[in-house]
Parts: structure tokens; sequence; C-alpha cells
């Protein structure tokens, strides 16, 4: 017997008082379809009472209102003239990923075959969530499992396309011999199982039963993925189909996987297909021995495209092209090897320099030119931000160097530093803070909110845009930065030279790579000689000499004058020295009008313009090491992580995920949901 409950749920989640709705009905005894439109949910469910024993589907997107004067208006009809076709929907508003067992056709599936169902939609959920979607809601179809992701999205080719992809990319990475991603439900006017009714694919049997849809998992709030998220998976689907190695005898001959695969003595686990191709599943990656079968595979579509993908956090930003130039460095072209270095030097945890000992006589005090040891400058160590541009501009935070940041309350400074801080732990340096404003909850629970991501935040009930981090999820995160990430104790005050002491001591005990002091407003130099400005100078040239000695990087935060014109590092309150000693000087600019206004005076309206989409800029004034003047690198800021982010959807995942959330937040399917809020669009 059908589940009103439900059912009614369905309507208040998926199309509420007013909104037509179509009921597609397929009776397996009596070959035929059946079709209604509706607007109640009262309607909807008397009329489909006395069709319990088919399988009841409902149109999944908000379809045009005018085909509610068709033959089946707030009726059940068989063999309708018209049904709704893609081009009457108005707009997307649902993603559906279904998976099944794979079993015979026209039966129903067993507990073990649904079981598979179920180990690969939590495969699938993990993976978007660890790639920035909002929470889906997650039922059981009967016979598998649905993740339902609320989009908004256009009615047009372009959508139909990047869905297709999407789907297509799921099931290349995560169908299995034994469950499969459905990949035909790209289409505007797909149909989905009606939660609250059966399934009646097969006859009811012990063994394999006609079991109740129902739904796994609503979340507390429903909000729409961006369409940006959706493209970035879409982009994992190869494209290019491998030619030979450009600067091999044999150029232009057809590429043999197989024989490269053999060659490298690459180990093979197993080999599956899925709708389009086949992946082969690979012992350990390559990048990273330690990640073992199955979490790293190659993907060959039958166009001959091939990919690749380990899904470790470490290696996610690896592709096919850097598979094969691991092995084979001449195979593209020497930018691309270049780059592919680059990429492995970027993500990579760099060990902590050691310095030799020195020798019992130092040598001459002046120095001739033959006699100083040449150093490669391009090798000099520094930290990656993990702001892709910036680093690219500047190489990073040089050791060694102290940088002045400044700009408007506001502007994201705070934000900045504690994406940076995370950046630099995630790869391997420890980081020391010391904020003379903030109390040290406050600090912990931003630097939460962002480690945690979106993925893992709430909202607070009742407040717009308020969200934190649960408990259980903060203790893993705190957890992960015990003894990485430091934070001065503001009880002991703000005296510089009891701070510097402390420093100092703190450095070189814990071997901290980044110190962050903000902000110079709160600190109190009065023990150092001579009048404001003097001590300023004194101050700075303290970090300069402390920096160069351990080889460290500190950030400086320094307010700007109150004025009215585009920011300078002329703005910076206080002595010139601070800026002029400085090595690097940083302003950050919130986006808006008045950017748009004072900045066009400075760098010209066609400069502008192209960082008008960004939530924030971040310009580099000075950067004494490479000569960057006047550079704008523009960032998106997330509500919900308080994330400072290269590309809109670009969504790290810190550390403390790398053993996943077991004990911390329950599975996609491992219990059922029995008391499931309200919820109306």
């Amino acid at each position: 017997m059908m589940n009103e409950t439900t059912i009614r749920k369905w309507w208040q989640i998926f199309k509420g008082n007013g909104t037509l709705t179509e009921v597609r009905i397929i009776n397996p005894k009596k070959s035929g379809t059946y079709s209604g439109y509706f607007k109640d949910i009262d309607t909807l469910i008397e009329a489909i009472r006395s069709y319990e024993q088919s399988n009841i589907y409902f149109t999944l997107n908000p379809i045009n209102d005018a085909l509610f004067a068709r033959e089946q208006s707030n009726r059940i009809v068989q063999w309708p003239k018209n049904t709704t076709a893609d081009h009457e929907v108005i707009g997307r508003e649902w993603c559906l990923i279904d998976i099944d067992p794979t079993r015979a056709s026209g039966v129903n599936a067993t507990d073990e075959e649904k079981q598979f169902a179920k180990e690969v939609s939590n495969r699938v959920y993990k993976f978007l969530r660890d790639n920035g979607f909002h929470a889906p809601i997650c039922a059981d179809s009967a016979n598998g499992y649905h993740i339902l992701l609320r989009i908004q999205m256009l009615n047009n080719e372009e959508s139909q396309q990047l869905i297709q992809t999407f789907l297509k990319v799921l099931d290349m990475l995560f169908s299995t011999d034994k469950a499969k991603v459905d990949v035909t439900n790209f289409n505007a006017s797909r149909i989905c199982k009606l939660y609250g009714t059966f399934s009646r694919k097969g006859s009811n049997t012990k063994e394999r039963p006609q079991r109740e849809s129902k739904f796994v998992r609503i979340p507390e709030e429903i909000k729409p993925t961006e369409k940006v998220y959706f493209e970035k998976i879409a982009a994992l689907y190869p494209v290019t189909v491998e030619s030979q190695s450009v600067n091999s005898p044999k150029y232009g001959q057809i590429f043999d996987l197989c024989d490269f695969l053999a060659k490298n003595n690459i180990g093979i686990h197993s080999e599956t297909k899925f709708s389009g191709g086949r992946k082969i599943v690979l012992k350990q990656c390559p990048f990273n021995p330690q990640h073992k079968a199955p979490d790293s595979a190659i993907f060959v579509l039958d166009s001959g495209a091939i990919g690749f993908k380990c899904f470790h956090n470490s290696c996610s930003h690896y592709t096919w092209k850097d598979f094969r130039l691991l092995y084979e460095p001449n195979a593209y072209s020497k930018r691309e090897y270049r780059e592919f270095r680059h990429k492995a030097n970027y993500y990579s945890q760099r060990k902590e320099f050691v310095p030799a000992p020195e020798d019992a006589e130092k040598g001459s005090k002046w120095l001739t030119m033959p006699q100083i040891k040449w150093l490669d400058i391009s090798q000099l160590k520094t930290i990656p931000t993990g702001f892709v541009k910036f680093d690219k501009a500047t190489a990073g935070l040089m050791m060694g160097d102290v940088t002045v940041l400044s700009g408007l309350s506001g502007s994201g400074k705070t934000s900045w530093l504690d994406v940076v801080a995370l950046n630099v732990v995630q790869r391997g340096y420890k980081v020391a803070v010391w904020s003379g404003e903030l109390q040290d909850f406050r600090f912990q629970s931003w630097i939460n909110q962002i480690a945690a991501g979106r993925s893992f935040v709430v909202p607070k009930a009742g407040y717009d845009n308020f969200y934190y981090t649960p408990r259980p999820i903060a203790d893993k995160i705190n957890k992960w930065l015990d003894n990485k990430l430091f934070l001065y104790n503001n009880e002991y005050g703000s005296e510089w030279q009891q701070l510097f002491s402390d420093i100092k001591e703190k450095v070189e005990k814990e071997q901290i790579s980044l110190v962050i002091l903000d902000n110079l407003m709160a600190l109190d130099i009065n023990g150092l000689d001579g009048d404001k400005y003097s001590q300023q100078t004194k101050f700075i040239n303290q970090l300069k000499e402390y920096a160069k000695k351990q080889n460290i990087h500190i950030l400086l935060v320094a307010h700007p004058r109150k004025e009215m014109g585009f920011l300078r590092k002329e703005s910076i309150s206080g002595t010139a020295d601070l800026t002029n000693l400085a090595d690097n000087v940083l302003i950050l600019h919130r986006v808006g009008r008045d950017f748009k206004k004072r900045a066009e005076e400075f760098f010209g309206e066609d400069k502008v313009v192209e960082f008008l989409d960004y939530s924030v800029v971040i310009e580099i004034c000075k950067n004494r090491s490479l000569g960057v003047t006047d550079y704008l690198v523009g960032l998106y800021y997330e509500q919900e992580s308080r994330r400072l982010k290269n590309e809109r959807a670009e969504h790290i995942i810190y550390g403390w995920q790398e053993d996943g959330t077991q004990g911390v937040l329950p599975h996609l399917l491992e219990e059922e949901i029995e008391d499931i809020p309200d919820y109306a669009m």
C-alpha cells in the first residue's frame, strides 16, 4: 500500500501548492502508459489510488502551466495524445543521479544487489561533498538509490550537454560491474520515481521483493549548487585522443596504452566497463604508492581518449597528461613538462631546509666574486599561498622576507590570512599567529569554518548567512591542526618585546615557517627607543633581521590611513619605512562601485573591467625578489565557508579529511531518517 505521508512530503519538497506536475504510470501487467496533470496533492493522491500495483513516476523539473489544459487534467488517462516533452520544461531545478544494481531486466533487486548500489552511492555522495556540492536529497528508489541535486539552470542545449557529461563522469569514476550510474537521466523532461509508491518491476518474491520507495536523507537547507561545480566535474571527461611522443622517432604512430603500462611496470588491479569506455583500476597510484586500489584508475573511452583520476586529495590535481609525463618526460612539449614539474612541486609537502654546519673558520670578511659560492636563485625556498595566480607572479612567500598587508575594513584581510595559514599547513609547514584584536574562540571558529568548507558547515536557524562548524567536525579539524597552527594567548598582552621573545622561542622550538602579526596598530612598540615613527622603523628592521636569520616569512598587517582615494602603498598608516623596508607590499580591495570608480582612475577602465566579476582583488604593490608591481589577482568569496577562492568552483579538501569522516558524520545511506522535518520549496 502506498505511503501517503511520504507522498505529501514529496509534494512539499518538489512541487508545492499550485505547481503543475505530470504523473506518469507504467503498468507492468497491461502494456501501456497512463498520464495525468495535477496542481493539487489531494486530487493527485485520489487519482493514483487505483494504480498502486503499477510503477508511478513524476516529472522532475517545472513544466509549462499551459499543459494543465490537456485531456488528462486532474485525472489519469490511458494512452494520452501527449505527455511532457523536453521543450515544455520551463527550467531545470533538479539533477537526478540514479544508481541501480546490475541485474536481469524485469526483476526487482535482491538485498545483496541493492547493497552494491548503496556502496556506489556512498562513494558518489562523498565525491560530490568533497568537491563543494551542496547537500543533496538522498532517496531509496526501491531497487537502488537516488541522489537529487538542487540546481538552477536554463532548459537549453548547453545545460543538457553539461548534465549529460556530468553523469558520464560519475559513471566513469564510480560504476562497477555490480552497480551503475545511469547516464540517460540528462533530458529536461526526465521522470523520477514517485516516493512513497512501490516498485513493481517484477514479481513480489521473498528473494526479490517489491519495495517502497522513500526518502533516506533530506538536508536541513536545500540549496542549489552553482553551475560552475558541474562544469568542474564535467571537465574530467577525457576528450583528447593520445598520440605518440612528439620527440619520439616513431612520432605519428598510434599510442599503445597496454604497451605503455607493461613497459613501465604499472600494476593493474582490475578492469571494468562503463557506458562508453572501460576503467583500468591501478594497484597503486603512481604519484603516491600509499594510495592503493581502488583509489586510482585510468579511463579509456571508445573514442580512444584517455583520462586519469586519483581520489586522494594530495593527488586529485593530476591528469592523464601528468601521468604520462611522469614516465615519458618527452611525451609532449617542453613547456607542458615544465608545467607538470611546477604542479608536482607546488602541491607537494616540501621538506624543511636543514643548513649545513658552519666551518671552524668563517673565511674573509670581504669576499671576492670568485670566492662566493654560486647559487641558483630559481631554487630559493618559497611557501605557496595556495592562490595560484598570486604564487605564479611572486613564486609564493619567499623565505627570509617580510610582507606588509593592508586594506580597508571589510576588504577580506582576515579571510585571506586564514586561508593562507591553512594552505601553508596543508603543505607541511607550521604557522604562528598573533591576533591582537580577535578573541581566541573567534579565531578558532573562523579557521574551523574555512577548513570545514561548505560541505560541513551548517546554517544557524532564523539567520541569513550565519554558518558555523558543528562540534564533531571542529574537533577533527583542531586535532589535525594540533602542533601545526599556533595562536598567541592575548592574556600575555601586546607588548612587543615580550611578544617578540615568545615568537623567537616558538619559531626555534617548533621550526615555524610563517609568522602572522595582525596588526601593527594593536601592538605596543613603545619599549623601542625614539618617537612613534622611529619605533616603527626599528620594529620593521627587527622583523627583517629575524626573518633572514631564521629563514622564515613574516606577514604583517598594517591598516591604511582614513582617506577617500584608491589605496596605494603610500596610504598605509605609519612611517614610510614600513613599505620601503618591507620586501613585499600587498593591498586587498573589495570589489564594488568604489573599486570600479577609483581603480579606473589609476589602472584605466580596460584593465579594471576584467576584475569586476570577482569579490576581492589582491594587489601586489611591491615585490622585491621578482620586481612585480601594480599586479592584480581576482578572488571569489564564499559566504558559507568564508573562503577566498581562485575559481568559483574551487573546493579545497584540507588534511583533516584525509582519513575520512567516519565517526564524525553518518555515511549517506547508513541509516534511514524516520522523522523528516517539513520542507516547503
